[in-house]
């Protein structure tokens, strides 16, 4: 017995029908989806905090999503997720378990991304498979990821600023007069994402800069708690 295969036990424990757990039979897929969500932040906190106590609960608790999922699911079990994990990962890595040679970062990332292709050649458009559920940031920067894998996406960008700037409507008032503190302004957003757009051709990554401006902002505010 390892460590994994007893938190499996402890799943199906949990799980069983008789002498389980009320609150973890009543789940679904569906319901848990926000705790996946949130144990990732945390994760993200901890590896952010360089902690390895704290890092080593985090994970576990991300494991935990995992196989309770796992247990769930009535097509497949743990050993399953884990069997797809390891040949996706053989299949994306042909220069350590194949023929293919990649000495260089860069080199790596194009094995990676021509075996992804391959496994993925179904998909209709360049943007299948990027998560709707993304926070925005993060999502404006994944697909502008492929976009520059195609090669157009300051063509793309710039449209889409060029499109909302047609369609803004002039008017003498101020746009939180006509809708309120909570009014989606387009312009501003496109703004938004020509900067990110703009971020990334210099270099700087928008994700991680936005979050060190935000924890300057915590700290400055806490300092006047």
């Amino acid at each position: 017995m390892t460590a994994v295969s007893d938190l499996v036990e402890v799943v199906d424990r949990l799980l069983a029908p008789s002498g389980g757990c009320v609150w973890n039979r009543a789940q679904t897929h569906a319901t848990l989806a926000r705790y996946a969500v949130e144990e990732s932040y945390e994760l993200v906190d901890a590896i952010d905090d360089g902690d390895p106590d704290e890092l080593r609960e985090e994970l576990g608790d991300v494991l935990y999503q995992v196989v309770l999922h796992a247990g769930l699911a009535e097509s497949f079990d743990l050993e399953d997720v884990a069997a797809g994990a390891r040949d996706k990962m053989v299949r994306r890595h042909p220069h350590v378990f194949g023929d293919e040679h990649a000495d260089t970062v860069e080199e790596v990332v194009r094995v990676w991304r021509a075996a992804k292709a391959a496994e993925k050649s179904s998909r209709r458009s360049l943007f299948d498979g990027v998560p709707r559920a993304m926070p925005p940031l993060e999502r404006a920067v994944k697909l502008l990821e492929r976009l520059e894998e195609r090669g157009d996406a300051a063509t793309v960008v710039a449209t889409v600023v060029a499109d909302v700037q047609d369609d803004v409507v002039p008017s003498d008032r101020p746009l939180a007069d006509d809708a309120g503190s909570g009014a989606v302004d387009r312009s501003w957003g496109a703004a938004l994402l020509a900067s990110v757009a703009a971020a990334r051709d210099a270099g700087i990554d928008p994700i991680a800069s936005l979050r060190a401006a935000v924890s300057d902002l915590e700290a400055a505010g806490r300092a006047d708690d």
